[in-house]
Protein backbone atom coordinates (compact mmCIF):
# COMPACT_ATOMS: atom_id res chain seq x y z
CA UNK A 1 0.00 0.00 0.00
CA UNK A 2 2.95 2.37 1.27
CA UNK A 3 4.61 1.95 -2.52
CA UNK A 4 1.27 1.85 -4.38
CA UNK A 5 0.42 5.43 -2.60
CA UNK A 6 3.32 6.98 -1.62
CA UNK A 7 5.79 5.74 -4.06
CA UNK A 8 8.02 3.77 -1.11
CA UNK A 9 10.34 1.54 -2.91
CA UNK A 10 11.36 -1.66 -1.38
CA UNK A 11 13.46 -4.51 -3.16
CA UNK A 12 11.06 -6.71 -5.40
CA UNK A 13 13.27 -9.54 -5.32
CA UNK A 14 13.02 -10.44 -1.90
CA UNK A 15 9.60 -11.94 -0.34
CA UNK A 16 9.61 -9.73 2.45
CA UNK A 17 6.54 -7.39 1.18
CA UNK A 18 4.98 -6.70 4.31
CA UNK A 19 5.00 -6.29 8.21
CA UNK A 20 3.31 -7.97 10.50
CA UNK A 21 2.03 -5.51 13.55
CA UNK A 22 -0.65 -8.03 14.83
CA UNK A 23 2.68 -9.47 16.81
CA UNK A 24 2.40 -6.58 18.88
CA UNK A 25 0.41 -7.32 21.83
CA UNK A 26 -0.23 -3.94 22.89
CA UNK A 27 -3.04 -2.55 20.72
CA UNK A 28 -1.85 1.00 21.63
CA UNK A 29 1.96 0.34 21.11
CA UNK A 30 0.80 -1.47 17.89
CA UNK A 31 -0.66 1.84 16.39
CA UNK A 32 1.78 4.52 17.53
CA UNK A 33 4.81 1.45 15.89
CA UNK A 34 2.56 1.41 12.35
CA UNK A 35 2.46 5.41 12.92
CA UNK A 36 6.39 5.54 13.32
CA UNK A 37 7.30 3.14 10.76
CA UNK A 38 4.86 5.42 8.43
CA UNK A 39 6.52 8.97 9.18
CA UNK A 40 10.20 7.38 8.54
CA UNK A 41 8.98 6.29 5.88
CA UNK A 42 7.72 9.13 3.89
CA UNK A 43 10.16 11.64 6.16
CA UNK A 44 12.73 11.65 3.03
CA UNK A 45 15.63 10.54 4.99
CA UNK A 46 17.64 7.42 4.57
CA UNK A 47 15.05 5.04 6.11
CA UNK A 48 14.78 2.43 3.44
CA UNK A 49 11.89 -0.73 3.45
CA UNK A 50 14.99 -2.91 4.76
CA UNK A 51 15.53 -0.91 7.37
CA UNK A 52 12.08 -0.97 8.23
CA UNK A 53 11.71 -4.39 8.31
CA UNK A 54 14.76 -4.68 10.52
CA UNK A 55 12.99 -2.60 12.83
CA UNK A 56 9.59 -4.35 12.75
CA UNK A 57 11.73 -7.61 14.31
CA UNK A 58 13.46 -5.61 16.93
CA UNK A 59 11.24 -3.03 18.10
CA UNK A 60 8.00 -5.30 18.60
CA UNK A 61 10.31 -7.70 21.19
CA UNK A 62 11.08 -4.69 23.07
CA UNK A 63 7.71 -3.88 23.19
CA UNK A 64 6.13 -7.01 24.34
CA UNK A 65 8.95 -7.71 26.85
CA UNK A 66 7.83 -4.09 27.98
CA UNK A 67 4.09 -5.17 28.20
CA UNK A 68 4.92 -8.52 30.08
CA UNK A 69 6.82 -7.03 32.89
CA UNK A 70 4.13 -4.04 33.15
CA UNK A 71 0.99 -5.73 31.88
CA UNK A 72 -1.27 -2.59 33.15
CA UNK A 73 0.90 0.11 30.32
CA UNK A 74 -0.58 1.85 27.66
CA UNK A 75 2.34 3.76 27.65
CA UNK A 76 6.50 4.09 28.13
CA UNK A 77 5.90 7.09 29.94
CA UNK A 78 7.64 5.53 33.42
CA UNK A 79 9.90 3.53 31.81
CA UNK A 80 13.32 3.42 33.55
CA UNK A 81 16.43 2.61 33.61
CA UNK A 82 15.97 -0.69 35.81
CA UNK A 83 13.55 -1.29 33.03
CA UNK A 84 15.84 -0.97 30.32
CA UNK A 85 18.55 -3.31 32.11
CA UNK A 86 16.10 -5.93 33.18
CA UNK A 87 15.93 -6.40 28.92
CA UNK A 88 19.15 -6.13 28.25
CA UNK A 89 19.73 -9.14 30.57
CA UNK A 90 16.97 -10.52 28.61
CA UNK A 91 18.23 -9.93 25.31
CA UNK A 92 21.22 -11.28 26.15
CA UNK A 93 19.53 -14.68 26.97
CA UNK A 94 17.83 -14.66 23.75
CA UNK A 95 20.82 -13.74 21.53
CA UNK A 96 22.76 -16.71 22.69
CA UNK A 97 20.45 -19.38 23.31
CA UNK A 98 17.31 -18.77 20.40
CA UNK A 99 19.29 -17.83 17.91
CA UNK A 100 19.72 -20.98 16.00
CA UNK A 101 20.59 -20.25 12.28
CA UNK A 102 23.62 -20.89 10.85
CA UNK A 103 26.30 -18.20 11.22
CA UNK A 104 24.38 -16.52 13.82
CA UNK A 105 25.89 -13.63 15.30
CA UNK A 106 24.73 -13.13 18.51
CA UNK A 107 26.33 -9.98 19.16
CA UNK A 108 25.57 -8.26 15.85
CA UNK A 109 21.96 -9.27 16.87
CA UNK A 110 22.38 -7.42 20.41
CA UNK A 111 24.10 -4.58 18.93
CA UNK A 112 21.32 -3.96 16.03
CA UNK A 113 18.64 -4.53 18.72
CA UNK A 114 19.91 -2.24 21.12
CA UNK A 115 20.25 0.57 18.09
CA UNK A 116 16.74 0.03 16.68
CA UNK A 117 15.55 0.25 20.46
CA UNK A 118 17.15 3.52 21.13
CA UNK A 119 16.48 5.36 18.12
CA UNK A 120 12.67 4.59 18.41
CA UNK A 121 12.60 6.10 22.07
CA UNK A 122 14.61 8.74 21.22
CA UNK A 123 12.09 9.55 18.09
CA UNK A 124 8.92 9.34 19.35
CA UNK A 125 10.18 11.99 22.24
CA UNK A 126 10.93 13.96 19.22
CA UNK A 127 8.06 13.25 17.40
CA UNK A 128 6.19 13.45 20.71
CA UNK A 129 4.10 11.04 20.83
CA UNK A 130 2.10 10.28 24.01
CA UNK A 131 3.49 6.92 24.77
CA UNK A 132 6.90 8.37 24.95
CA UNK A 133 9.21 8.17 27.85
CA UNK A 134 9.52 11.47 30.56
CA UNK A 135 13.19 10.30 31.25
CA UNK A 136 15.78 11.34 28.02
CA UNK A 137 16.72 8.27 26.14
CA UNK A 138 20.26 9.06 27.20
CA UNK A 139 19.32 8.16 30.53
CA UNK A 140 17.64 4.68 29.56
CA UNK A 141 20.32 3.28 27.03
CA UNK A 142 24.25 4.45 27.87
CA UNK A 143 26.79 3.83 25.39
CA UNK A 144 28.50 0.76 27.13
CA UNK A 145 25.15 -1.32 26.72
CA UNK A 146 26.30 -1.97 23.38
CA UNK A 147 28.34 -4.94 22.94
CA UNK A 148 32.13 -5.42 21.55
CA UNK A 149 31.94 -6.43 17.97
CA UNK A 150 34.51 -8.53 17.08
CA UNK A 151 36.32 -7.11 14.26
CA UNK A 152 35.68 -8.81 10.90
CA UNK A 153 38.73 -9.93 9.16
CA UNK A 154 39.91 -9.09 5.74
CA UNK A 155 40.59 -12.65 5.16
CA UNK A 156 37.04 -13.57 5.54
CA UNK A 157 35.73 -12.52 2.45
CA UNK A 158 33.51 -15.08 0.06
CA UNK A 159 34.80 -14.83 -3.10
CA UNK A 160 34.53 -18.00 -5.79
CA UNK A 161 37.83 -19.54 -6.32
CA UNK A 162 39.20 -19.85 -9.74
CA UNK A 163 38.57 -23.81 -9.72
CA UNK A 164 35.20 -23.21 -8.56
CA UNK A 165 34.50 -20.64 -11.81
CA UNK A 166 35.80 -23.37 -13.82
CA UNK A 167 33.55 -26.16 -12.52
CA UNK A 168 30.18 -23.62 -12.70
CA UNK A 169 30.74 -22.54 -16.19
CA UNK A 170 32.01 -25.79 -17.02
CA UNK A 171 28.63 -26.71 -16.10
CA UNK A 172 26.23 -23.63 -17.32
CA UNK A 173 24.36 -25.23 -19.39
CA UNK A 174 23.16 -27.36 -16.89
CA UNK A 175 21.93 -24.21 -14.88
CA UNK A 176 18.44 -23.62 -15.35
CA UNK A 177 18.02 -21.52 -17.99
CA UNK A 178 16.28 -18.29 -16.38
CA UNK A 179 19.09 -18.23 -14.02
CA UNK A 180 21.78 -18.42 -16.49
CA UNK A 181 22.09 -14.78 -17.40
CA UNK A 182 21.38 -13.70 -14.19
CA UNK A 183 24.98 -15.48 -13.04
CA UNK A 184 26.75 -13.81 -15.97
CA UNK A 185 25.25 -10.56 -15.20
CA UNK A 186 26.70 -10.91 -11.74
CA UNK A 187 29.84 -12.12 -12.59
CA UNK A 188 30.60 -9.45 -14.67
CA UNK A 189 29.03 -6.51 -13.28
CA UNK A 190 29.82 -7.28 -9.87
CA UNK A 191 25.90 -5.69 -9.08
CA UNK A 192 24.65 -6.84 -5.98
CA UNK A 193 21.75 -9.73 -6.76
CA UNK A 194 19.33 -7.16 -5.92
CA UNK A 195 20.17 -4.93 -8.34
CA UNK A 196 20.92 -7.70 -11.04
CA UNK A 197 17.44 -8.99 -10.63
CA UNK A 198 16.27 -5.18 -10.74
CA UNK A 199 17.28 -4.72 -14.19
CA UNK A 200 14.79 -2.82 -16.76
CA UNK A 201 14.43 -3.11 -20.34
CA UNK A 202 16.14 0.37 -20.57
CA UNK A 203 19.22 -1.11 -18.61
CA UNK A 204 21.34 -1.74 -22.23
CA UNK A 205 23.37 1.53 -23.58
CA UNK A 206 25.69 1.75 -26.49
CA UNK A 207 28.07 4.34 -26.41
CA UNK A 208 30.59 5.23 -28.94
CA UNK A 209 30.64 1.56 -29.81
CA UNK A 210 30.64 0.78 -26.09
CA UNK A 211 28.48 -1.19 -23.97
CA UNK A 212 27.63 -0.50 -20.40
CA UNK A 213 24.30 -1.52 -17.71
CA UNK A 214 22.74 1.97 -16.59
CA UNK A 215 20.90 1.27 -13.33
CA UNK A 216 20.10 2.99 -10.07
CA UNK A 217 21.60 1.25 -7.14
CA UNK A 218 18.98 0.83 -3.88
CA UNK A 219 21.71 0.13 -1.10
CA UNK A 220 23.88 3.63 -2.09
CA UNK A 221 21.63 5.55 -3.15
CA UNK A 222 23.30 6.13 -6.64
CA UNK A 223 20.90 7.19 -9.66
CA UNK A 224 22.43 5.92 -13.40
CA UNK A 225 25.27 3.96 -12.00
CA UNK A 226 27.27 2.74 -15.59
CA UNK A 227 29.18 -0.36 -15.75
CA UNK A 228 30.79 -0.81 -18.29
CA UNK A 229 30.28 -4.75 -19.97
CA UNK A 230 31.79 -6.86 -23.36
CA UNK A 231 29.94 -7.37 -26.02
CA UNK A 232 29.75 -10.66 -24.96
CA UNK A 233 27.26 -9.68 -22.24
CA UNK A 234 25.57 -6.95 -24.33
CA UNK A 235 24.49 -9.79 -26.92
CA UNK A 236 23.03 -11.89 -24.04
CA UNK A 237 21.41 -8.98 -22.76
CA UNK A 238 20.09 -7.85 -25.54
CA UNK A 239 18.41 -11.35 -26.19
CA UNK A 240 16.91 -11.35 -22.55
CA UNK A 241 15.68 -7.50 -23.29
CA UNK A 242 13.97 -8.67 -26.39
CA UNK A 243 12.32 -11.27 -24.94
CA UNK A 244 10.66 -9.45 -21.98
CA UNK A 245 9.62 -6.91 -24.21
CA UNK A 246 7.60 -9.35 -26.30
CA UNK A 247 6.42 -11.58 -23.03
CA UNK A 248 5.50 -8.27 -21.31
CA UNK A 249 2.46 -6.03 -20.82
CA UNK A 250 0.94 -3.93 -18.42
CA UNK A 251 -0.43 -6.58 -16.36
CA UNK A 252 2.30 -9.20 -16.31
CA UNK A 253 5.10 -6.69 -16.04
CA UNK A 254 4.00 -2.74 -15.05
CA UNK A 255 7.48 -1.63 -14.15
CA UNK A 256 9.77 -3.65 -17.16
CA UNK A 257 11.56 -5.79 -15.13
CA UNK A 258 13.45 -8.16 -17.88
CA UNK A 259 14.24 -11.23 -14.90
CA UNK A 260 10.18 -11.51 -14.36
CA UNK A 261 7.58 -13.63 -13.07
CA UNK A 262 4.58 -13.41 -16.06
CA UNK A 263 2.02 -15.49 -13.69
CA UNK A 264 1.70 -16.97 -10.49
CA UNK A 265 1.67 -15.43 -6.90
CA UNK A 266 4.88 -13.35 -8.20
CA UNK A 267 3.51 -12.45 -10.86
CA UNK A 268 5.05 -8.87 -12.06
CA UNK A 269 7.86 -9.14 -9.78
CA UNK A 270 11.26 -10.56 -10.27
CA UNK A 271 12.63 -14.01 -9.47
CA UNK A 272 13.54 -14.17 -5.96
CA UNK A 273 16.86 -13.94 -4.56
CA UNK A 274 16.40 -17.48 -3.02
CA UNK A 275 15.31 -18.86 -5.73
CA UNK A 276 18.82 -17.62 -7.92
CA UNK A 277 21.11 -19.08 -4.92
CA UNK A 278 18.75 -22.91 -4.67
CA UNK A 279 19.39 -22.96 -8.21
CA UNK A 280 22.63 -22.94 -7.85
CA UNK A 281 22.91 -25.11 -5.11
CA UNK A 282 21.05 -27.56 -6.83
CA UNK A 283 24.07 -27.22 -9.50
CA UNK A 284 26.84 -27.99 -7.40
CA UNK A 285 25.60 -31.27 -5.76
CA UNK A 286 24.12 -32.48 -8.97
CA UNK A 287 27.96 -32.01 -10.83
CA UNK A 288 29.26 -32.28 -7.07
CA UNK A 289 31.33 -29.04 -7.70
CA UNK A 290 33.97 -28.81 -4.83
CA UNK A 291 36.09 -26.18 -3.59
CA UNK A 292 39.91 -26.90 -3.62
CA UNK A 293 39.69 -29.34 -0.09
CA UNK A 294 36.91 -31.30 -2.19
CA UNK A 295 34.09 -30.40 0.04
CA UNK A 296 30.79 -29.28 -2.16
CA UNK A 297 30.82 -25.70 -2.63
CA UNK A 298 28.15 -23.72 -1.20
CA UNK A 299 27.29 -20.75 -3.50
CA UNK A 300 25.66 -17.27 -2.18
CA UNK A 301 24.17 -15.14 -4.43
CA UNK A 302 27.04 -11.89 -2.48
CA UNK A 303 30.31 -14.02 -3.79
CA UNK A 304 29.95 -13.30 -7.33
CA UNK A 305 30.14 -9.55 -6.23
CA UNK A 306 33.12 -10.04 -4.60
CA UNK A 307 35.07 -12.09 -7.12
CA UNK A 308 34.35 -9.22 -9.21
CA UNK A 309 36.61 -7.07 -7.10
CA UNK A 310 38.84 -10.12 -6.74
CA UNK A 311 39.25 -9.95 -10.36
CA UNK A 312 39.34 -6.31 -11.04
CA UNK A 313 41.87 -5.91 -8.48
CA UNK A 314 44.25 -8.31 -9.88
CA UNK A 315 43.93 -7.27 -13.20
CA UNK A 316 45.66 -3.95 -11.57
CA UNK A 317 42.51 -1.78 -11.62
CA UNK A 318 43.39 0.93 -8.66
CA UNK A 319 41.00 1.52 -6.02
CA UNK A 320 39.48 4.37 -7.05
CA UNK A 321 38.58 2.62 -10.15
CA UNK A 322 36.88 -0.15 -7.91
CA UNK A 323 35.40 1.54 -5.79
CA UNK A 324 33.53 3.62 -8.62
CA UNK A 325 32.68 0.37 -10.61
CA UNK A 326 31.31 -1.26 -7.04
CA UNK A 327 29.46 1.94 -6.19
CA UNK A 328 31.09 1.77 -2.91
CA UNK A 329 29.65 4.67 -0.97
CA UNK A 330 32.71 4.72 1.38
CA UNK A 331 36.78 3.03 0.03
CA UNK A 332 36.50 1.07 3.18
CA UNK A 333 35.38 -1.72 1.75
CA UNK A 334 37.53 -1.79 -1.50
CA UNK A 335 40.06 -1.80 1.09
CA UNK A 336 39.48 -5.40 2.41
CA UNK A 337 39.74 -6.15 -1.23
CA UNK A 338 42.74 -4.50 -1.60
CA UNK A 339 44.26 -6.11 1.57
CA UNK A 340 43.24 -9.67 0.60
CA UNK A 341 45.03 -9.17 -2.64
CA UNK A 342 47.98 -6.84 -1.37
CA UNK A 343 50.09 -8.41 0.56
CA UNK A 344 53.50 -8.57 -1.88
CA UNK A 345 52.98 -4.75 -2.00
CA UNK A 346 52.24 -4.15 1.28
CA UNK A 347 55.21 -6.39 2.40
CA UNK A 348 57.57 -4.09 0.28
CA UNK A 349 56.46 -0.93 1.59
CA UNK A 350 56.76 -2.32 5.27
CA UNK A 351 60.57 -2.95 3.73
CA UNK A 352 61.08 0.31 2.40
CA UNK A 353 59.94 1.71 5.75
CA UNK A 354 62.16 -0.28 7.62
CA UNK A 355 64.99 1.44 5.95
CA UNK A 356 63.95 4.25 7.81
CA UNK A 357 61.34 6.83 7.82
CA UNK A 358 62.46 10.72 6.49
CA UNK A 359 60.60 14.44 6.43
CA UNK A 360 61.48 17.33 5.08
CA UNK A 361 61.77 19.92 8.11
CA UNK A 362 60.67 23.76 8.44
CA UNK A 363 63.60 24.93 6.13
CA UNK A 364 63.14 22.35 3.78
CA UNK A 365 65.77 20.32 4.79
CA UNK A 366 65.61 16.37 4.93
CA UNK A 367 65.94 14.38 8.10
CA UNK A 368 65.07 10.57 9.80
CA UNK A 369 61.69 11.36 11.85
CA UNK A 370 62.48 7.74 14.03
CA UNK A 371 63.65 4.20 13.98
CA UNK A 372 61.05 1.66 12.61
CA UNK A 373 60.35 0.35 16.32
CA UNK A 374 58.90 2.95 17.13
CA UNK A 375 56.16 3.93 14.34
CA UNK A 376 53.08 2.02 15.46
CA UNK A 377 51.38 -0.37 13.22
CA UNK A 378 48.44 1.98 13.07
CA UNK A 379 50.46 5.05 11.94
CA UNK A 380 51.63 2.29 9.26
CA UNK A 381 48.39 1.53 8.27
CA UNK A 382 47.16 4.95 7.59
CA UNK A 383 49.89 5.81 5.31
CA UNK A 384 49.59 2.96 3.15
CA UNK A 385 45.82 3.53 2.69
CA UNK A 386 46.26 7.24 2.29
CA UNK A 387 48.85 6.11 -0.02
CA UNK A 388 46.50 3.98 -2.04
CA UNK A 389 43.35 6.27 -1.89
CA UNK A 390 44.44 9.91 -1.99
CA UNK A 391 48.07 9.94 -3.95
CA UNK A 392 48.41 11.32 -6.80
CA UNK A 393 51.93 10.71 -8.76
CA UNK A 394 53.55 14.17 -10.26
CA UNK A 395 56.74 14.41 -11.43
CA UNK A 396 58.26 15.12 -8.08
CA UNK A 397 56.92 12.21 -6.05
CA UNK A 398 53.47 11.88 -4.46
CA UNK A 399 50.95 14.34 -4.15
CA UNK A 400 48.01 14.35 -1.59
CA UNK A 401 46.18 17.25 -2.14
CA UNK A 402 45.68 17.33 -5.80
CA UNK A 403 43.20 14.58 -5.72
CA UNK A 404 41.40 17.01 -3.42
CA UNK A 405 42.00 19.75 -5.92
CA UNK A 406 42.62 22.13 -3.24
CA UNK A 407 46.78 22.79 -4.08
CA UNK A 408 47.28 26.18 -5.51
CA UNK A 409 50.98 25.28 -7.09
CA UNK A 410 49.11 22.17 -8.89
CA UNK A 411 47.19 24.76 -10.24
CA UNK A 412 49.65 27.30 -11.14
CA UNK A 413 52.89 26.21 -11.48
CA UNK A 414 54.75 28.79 -10.57
CA UNK A 415 57.93 28.63 -12.91
CA UNK A 416 55.28 28.68 -15.67
CA UNK A 417 53.19 31.00 -13.97
CA UNK A 418 55.32 33.74 -11.70
CA UNK A 419 55.54 36.52 -13.87
CA UNK A 420 51.42 37.29 -13.22
CA UNK A 421 50.67 34.32 -15.31
CA UNK A 422 53.40 34.34 -17.68
CA UNK A 423 56.61 32.45 -17.22
CA UNK A 424 59.60 33.72 -15.35
CA UNK A 425 61.57 35.67 -17.02
CA UNK A 426 65.01 33.04 -16.20
CA UNK A 427 63.22 29.83 -17.44
CA UNK A 428 65.26 28.22 -20.17
CA UNK A 429 63.54 24.99 -21.31
CA UNK A 430 65.11 22.26 -24.18
CA UNK A 431 69.20 23.04 -23.05
CA UNK A 432 69.47 19.91 -20.82
CA UNK A 433 68.34 16.66 -22.72
CA UNK A 434 66.38 15.27 -20.51
CA UNK A 435 63.91 18.46 -20.33
CA UNK A 436 61.72 16.39 -23.05
CA UNK A 437 61.24 13.62 -20.88
CA UNK A 438 60.46 15.63 -17.65
CA UNK A 439 57.58 17.47 -20.06
CA UNK A 440 56.08 13.59 -20.70
CA UNK A 441 56.10 13.19 -16.90
CA UNK A 442 54.45 16.17 -16.58
CA UNK A 443 51.67 15.27 -19.62
CA UNK A 444 51.32 11.90 -17.85
CA UNK A 445 50.73 12.93 -14.40
CA UNK A 446 48.14 15.94 -15.84
CA UNK A 447 46.11 14.03 -17.46
CA UNK A 448 45.49 11.40 -14.86
CA UNK A 449 44.54 14.39 -13.06
CA UNK A 450 42.34 15.24 -15.03
CA UNK A 451 40.53 12.06 -15.36
CA UNK A 452 40.99 11.59 -11.83
CA UNK A 453 38.93 15.16 -10.97
CA UNK A 454 36.53 14.11 -13.85
CA UNK A 455 35.11 10.96 -12.41
CA UNK A 456 34.81 13.04 -8.93
CA UNK A 457 33.04 15.39 -11.09
CA UNK A 458 35.62 18.29 -9.69
CA UNK A 459 35.12 20.89 -12.62
CA UNK A 460 37.36 23.66 -11.52
CA UNK A 461 40.05 21.49 -10.69
CA UNK A 462 39.87 20.01 -14.53
CA UNK A 463 39.55 23.43 -16.01
CA UNK A 464 42.79 24.35 -14.65
CA UNK A 465 44.37 21.26 -15.03
CA UNK A 466 43.24 21.74 -18.63
CA UNK A 467 45.03 25.09 -18.99
CA UNK A 468 48.34 23.19 -17.64
CA UNK A 469 47.86 20.50 -19.76
CA UNK A 470 48.19 22.61 -22.45
CA UNK A 471 51.04 24.47 -21.56
CA UNK A 472 53.16 21.75 -20.97
CA UNK A 473 51.78 19.94 -24.14
CA UNK A 474 52.79 23.49 -26.38
CA UNK A 475 56.43 23.74 -24.65
CA UNK A 476 56.86 19.38 -25.29
CA UNK A 477 56.19 20.10 -29.34
CA UNK A 478 58.64 23.11 -29.32
CA UNK A 479 61.51 21.08 -27.72
CA UNK A 480 61.32 17.39 -28.80
CA UNK A 481 62.51 19.02 -32.04
CA UNK A 482 65.56 20.28 -30.50
CA UNK A 483 64.96 23.97 -30.07
CA UNK A 484 65.30 26.22 -26.95
CA UNK A 485 62.94 28.19 -24.91
CA UNK A 486 64.25 30.83 -23.18
CA UNK A 487 62.25 33.03 -20.55
CA UNK A 488 62.84 36.58 -22.28
CA UNK A 489 65.78 37.11 -25.12
CA UNK A 490 65.29 40.78 -25.11
CA UNK A 491 65.97 40.42 -21.31
CA UNK A 492 69.19 38.52 -22.42
CA UNK A 493 70.41 40.84 -24.74
CA UNK A 494 69.66 43.96 -22.10
CA UNK A 495 71.86 42.16 -19.69
CA UNK A 496 74.50 41.17 -22.47
CA UNK A 497 74.64 45.21 -23.35
CA UNK A 498 74.98 46.05 -19.76
CA UNK A 499 77.84 43.90 -19.86
CA UNK A 500 79.37 45.71 -22.80
CA UNK A 501 78.98 48.91 -21.15
CA UNK A 502 80.98 47.57 -18.10
CA UNK A 503 83.67 46.56 -20.16
CA UNK A 504 83.66 49.87 -21.84
CA UNK A 505 84.09 51.89 -18.67
CA UNK A 506 86.42 49.75 -16.97
CA UNK A 507 88.73 49.46 -19.89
Amino acid sequence: MLNAKYGVEYNRSTTDFFVDFMKIENTVFRQYFKKYLHTRLLGGGRFSWGTARKYSIYVPRFLNFISEIEPQWNDLKGLTRQHIESYLNYLRDYSINELKQKNANPKQNRSDNIKCVYTFLKDIQRFEYSIASEKSTSLLLYPEDYPSLDKKSDDVIEYIPDSVLEQLFGNINELNPDVQPVVWVAYKTGLRISDVLGLTQDCLVRLNGKYSIVTDIEKVYVKGHRIPIDEELANMLAVVIHNSKEFSNDDNNPNKYIFVRYKGFRKGLPYAQGWISDKLNELAIKKNITDEMGNLFHFKNHQFRHTYAVKLLNGGADILTVQELLAHASPEMTLRYARLLDDTKRKEFEKVIKQGVFTFDLNGEIHEVSETEDIPEDILDMIWKDEKLNALDNPYGTCRARVNGNCPLAAEPPCLTANDGKPCFDLSVGMDSFDVKKYELLIESTTKTIQVAKEYGREEMVKANEKNLDRYKNIYETIKKGNVIFGRIDRMKRQLDRKKMKGVTHG
